[in-house]
């Protein structure tokens, strides 16, 4: 569609923002449209939509968790409005900037010449992104040009489904169009309450608290299966202690008892043998004995080869494929302030390094080019305007690596009347559709089919984690719904 360029003056234009829709699959019980946001910020809803689409039209009416989600794509169009700049529409890109050298962490290269070169390139990407377009980009843009497409389809109500970033969108969208909300699920949710700065400061300090939860301290209880002793801070300088290129690699991705060994024996090596290729480090995995029980020592192998193969690579969310980098910094550089000067964000990667040395410093980088973008912060409609919008549905894994239960839980308190359901125990990210929680499954159904909302404000049941079923197609018979299901959950992981 052709949406103004800027809303609040017309002699500048008009920009093409694509959409994408899935009609529903029986057109005689159709009741309207549900709309979707799948994060981001610089996800496009063409990765994403279709595979949604086809995996809720393969499910069984007759299932008890997954019904309601044949009903619903039986029921609803599904739509999602792709963010402006996105393929699908007008696009806007970042030239391309002859960096100083392969970009790295800077909460691990933390020498003076290397922080030189980390400014330097940050001022020079912001640069490359100035274009005409980069003014009229972000939530406020994108949640106009849904309420636009609202309107087009001729729906009473703006229906909706928003993952991670996409949470932000629709309390954006309840906030300032509270007499058009209907049906508004946010599921693994940002604290809008906030600002992307915060976020991004918060981050480093919930991936340590992950970190230490899910690997370091299970692998101290017991020592004799795992080998690294049971003192944490002994444990702690040998993983500050890894090489540059295994910490980069590494540290954000190790979330098991296993890959912590694996991790920590792998570097060991790469110390001694002055960091040999990777064939040789797999090639030696292969036949070590890393534990003394065999399931637990074919666990820590299988991590190690996995480790050992990823070497090299970068571990920012935002270079995975599935996220716009133009788009993503146009949107997170511009909506919110940054406060921070190149003084401070130095001492955040000295922090990170020092206190987190789990996490990575995508905070530090992220906030050298935002200090750069030279753009003022756009409006958001006050929160204070939810209490006139309909109440909304949202669910959160506990232990979400992307975004926090804390900071899922502020966002909560600010939003008057809204339901917040917790899957206990998991560690997803996207948890409608991605498990067989039954209270997180159920809720959702029962609130987009029926309107019908949980009866407390806050409630919790244990996680379960979905299974193969029955009814999943064979193989020539299209994609599997578990193949599918997979697939779909690895793409909500990898954008944050």
């Amino acid at each position: 569609m052709l949406a103004a360029l800027d809303a609040d003056d017309a002699g500048k234009g008009t920009f093409t923002v694509g959409l994408v829709r899935v009609k529903a699959g029986d057109p005689a019980q159709r009741r309207g449209s549900l709309f979707f946001n799948f994060g981001g910020p610089g996800a496009n809803p063409t990765d994403m939509l279709p595979p949604t689409a086809y995996l809720w039209s393969t499910r069984s009416a007759s299932h008890p968790l997954d019904g309601d989600k044949r009903r619903l794509a039986d029921r609803f169009d599904l739509v999602a409005v792709i963010p402006r700049g996105l393929r699908g529409g007008s696009r806007y890109e970042c030239k391309p900037t002859p960096a100083s050298d392969e970009p790295h962490d800077p909460s691990i290269y933390l020498a003076d010449w290397n922080w030189a070169g980390f400014v330097q390139d940050a001022r020079a990407y912001a640069r490359a992104c100035d274009d005409p377009l980069k003014p009229h980009l972000g939530t406020l843009q994108h949640v106009r040009d849904m309420e636009q497409a609202r309107l087009a389809l001729g729906e009473p109500a703006m229906n909706f489904v928003g993952i991670s970033y996409g949470t932000w969108v629709g309390a954006f969208y309840a906030a300032m169009y509270p007499h058009h909300a209907g049906r508004i699920v946010l599921d693994s949710v940002m604290n809008f309450s906030g600002t992307f700065e915060q976020q991004v400061d918060d981050a480093p300090g919930e991936r340590q608290a992950l970190f230490a939860r899910n690997a370091l301290r299970p692998a101290l209880a017991d020592p004799f299966t795992y080998n690294i002793g049971s003192d944490a801070r002994t444990a702690l300088n040998r993983f500050r202690a890894m090489p540059h290129e295994a910490r980069e690699a590494w540290s954000s991705v190790i979330d098991t008892p296993s890959h912590l060994v694996a991790a920590l024996t792998l570097a060991d090596w790469m110390r001694a043998e002055g960091a040999p290729a990777k064939e040789r480090l797999i090639a030696r995995a292969k036949r070590y004995v890393f534990s003394p029980d065999p399931a637990v020592d074919h666990q820590i192998r299988q991590a190690a080869v996995g480790l050992a193969s990823a070497l090299g690579r970068r571990t920012d969310p935002t270079l995975n494929g599935l996220v716009d980098i133009s788009v993503y910094h146009a949107v997170i550089c511009a909506d919110t302030p940054w406060r921070k000067d190149p003084k401070e964000l130095r001492a955040l990667a000295n922090r990170i390094a020092s206190r987190y040395p789990a996490a990575n410093g995508e905070a530090v980088t992220t906030g050298l080019v935002c200090m750069n973008w030279a753009t003022s912060p756009r409006w958001r409609p006050p929160l204070t305007a939810l209490a006139v919008a309909p109440p909304m549905l949202m669910v959160q894994a506990e232990f979400d690596p992307a975004t926090s239960y804390n900071g899922a839980m502020q966002a909560f308190s600010r939003s008057p009347g809204a339901r917040m359901v917790v899957a206990q125990g998991a560690r997803v990210h996207g948890l409608f559709g991605a498990s067989a929680t039954p209270c997180v499954e159920r809720a959702v159904g029962r609130f987009l089919l029926d309107g019908e909302l949980p009866a407390l404000p806050w409630s919790a049941c244990d996680y379960v984690p979905s299974t193969r079923s029955r009814e999943s197609r064979e193989a020539g018979d299209g994609p599997s719904e578990w193949d599918m299901r997979d697939e779909l959950a690895k793409r909500l992981q990898n954008i944050r």
